[in-house]
């Protein structure tokens, strides 16, 4: 990890959605951007014409989208796009020549880069789901993290290197005058190898002493992650885990799934909360109230062996403090699961969570 950073912990929707159009509007040299989703609503036709401004005043602005996450736009905004001068270019195109083992890489990070100095990085895409226009907008409960010093020099230079294909040297970290918080950058970058999000995240799980606090949109962690919980669980180790219930995700399958699970993690005293109203996107962990991770990562073999991922990680008691009342106010009002009441789902529902959990090895 490196020190020298400045970190605010984005917990308002609107009020992130304000500071990213501000760092976006200050911008004076480039925008990097790679997304998993733009939508055609109001949100994503205003964050394009924020950075067509950008454009028009001499920025370099290069977006990157997902080929499956850039369905919704294909057409409108990506001719907008073009219109008003920002580069853009689309990660892994699905066609019928595609084998299908390709179909499941995607790049879902939700980064963005603004002169080399500024990252917003976090589990939001663009769209009005993750970001409130006006205060008090309805949304689905996501974090992201505004961060300056050196590792967003790092995070620019994987971002120019994934562009352009050929790596090159960042330039020299300048830490932010005054700034205290130390973290670093974890991406994935396609193969269990190279998923560093995920292995900080383990190893993080592994060293904890008193609190594991985790929220997670798609959870279905492998066998080494639930070993982990459950070990820390064992030695006197407060966890808990925040998932959605199945009829409040955005994908019910993978909340199915997960539900299956979580079983084992009850039976051997891992609390594990289901959010029941409003959908639950974020994806972030803290951990004895001092190392936080928030990213686009989840707990899932997709993130963890196909998709390009973007999580930062960090050290520092203040922002641990805001990712802990984010977590706060999720499980305050979600139901807690017991093992009981897992045991005693109706017979077709636990059956077709089986079956969902162990075709998660297939990704």
């Amino acid at each position: 990890m490196h020190a020298g950073h400045h970190v605010r912990v984005l917990l308002d929707p609107h009020d992130a959605w304000l500071t990213l159009l501000t760092d976006i509007a200050a911008a004076k040299v480039s925008i990097l951007i790679e997304l998993y989703m733009l939508v055609d609503d109001a949100a994503g036709r205003q964050f394009v014409a924020a950075l067509g401004a950008a454009v028009a005043r001499g920025v370099d602005v290069r977006l990157t989208l997902d080929a499956v996450g850039a369905l919704d736009v294909v057409g409108g905004l990506l001719k907008e796009l073009t219109r008003v001068g920002v580069q853009w270019r689309v990660f892994h195109p699905v066609t019928r020549q595609t084998p299908f083992k390709h179909w499941l890489r995607r790049n879902h990070r939700k980064l963005i880069v603004i002169d080399e100095h500024i990252g917003h990085v976090g589990g939001r895409n663009v769209g009005k789901h993750y970001y409130a226009l006006a205060p008090g907008d309805p949304v689905w409960r996501d974090l992201s993290a505004r961060v300056q010093g050196p590792s967003v020099t790092q995070m620019a230079a994987v971002l120019r290197a994934h562009w352009r294909k050929v790596a090159r040297l960042p330039n020299p970290p300048t830490p932010v005058a005054g700034a205290e918080a130390l973290i670093a950058h974890a991406f994935n970058l396609g193969g269990s190898r190279k998923a560093f999000a995920n292995r900080r995240m383990l190893q993080a799980v592994r060293s904890a002493k008193q609190t594991i606090h985790v929220v997670q949109a798609y959870f279905l962690p492998n066998w080494a992650l639930q070993r982990a919980l459950v070990s820390a669980a064992r030695r006197g180790v407060d966890v808990r885990v925040v998932v959605p219930k199945w009829t409040t995700s955005d994908v019910p399958i993978v909340a199915l799934g997960s539900e299956h699970g979580v079983g084992r993690l009850l039976k051997r005293g891992v609390r594990v909360f289901a959010v029941q109203t409003g959908v639950l996107h974020a994806k972030f962990m803290v951990i004895d109230g001092l190392w936080w991770t928030i990213g686009s990562a989840n707990m899932d073999p997709l993130s963890r062996l196909r998709n390009l991922e973007a999580n930062v990680v960090g050290m520092g008691a203040t922002e641990a403090a805001d990712v802990e009342t984010l977590f706060g106010e999720i499980a305050a009002n979600a139901h807690e699961l017991s093992w009981q009441e897992w045991r005693q789902r109706p017979l077709l529902r636990r059956l077709f969570g089986a079956i969902l959990w162990r075709l998660r090895g297939l990704a």
